[in-house]
């Protein structure tokens, strides 16, 4: 039984000891840890926000290259769709040539007739002419 009770005595002391060497940190270490801990955390907020404004940047260059690169193709477009129209228009009197040539070799057209047909040769060349100015405003842009 005595040697129960000393066991117990033995086993109280080494608890209180064990207790005592867990004993929470003195306070300079605490805000010595703390002080630092708030440097860290202050560090990796600015951090954070320098790689947001920096990845901000990015995407509105990004958005702006996108945005011309658009556009340039768009006047490309328009560009083509210009030359079609001055080419399809050329065909066009190029043929209203050959009927009033034709026509008139044959004698079959009427004087009216052949106004007509000089007429709408003229409405197309001016056509064809003020399309070829848009084209060069078209081509100056680009």
């Amino acid at each position: 039984m005595k040697k129960v009770i000393l066991l117990l005595a033995f086993m109280f002391v080494g608890a209180i000891a064990v207790a005592q060497d867990n004993a929470p940190e003195t306070s300079e270490e605490v805000s010595v840890n703390y002080d630092n801990d708030l440097e860290q955390v202050k560090k990796d907020v600015e951090d954070a926000k320098a790689e947001a404004k920096k990845a901000k940047k990015e995407a509105a260059e990004q958005k702006k290259k996108d945005a011309a690169k658009k556009k340039e193709e768009k006047l490309k477009k328009q560009i083509k769709a210009k030359e079609k129209s001055i080419s399809s228009s050329e065909k066009q009197i190029e043929k209203l040539k050959g009927q009033l040539e034709k026509g008139r070799v044959k004698g079959t057209l009427s004087p009216v007739d052949i106004q007509k047909k000089e007429d709408k040769i003229a409405k197309s060349q001016m056509k064809i002419m003020k399309e070829q100015e848009k084209l060069k405003k078209l081509n100056r842009k680009l």
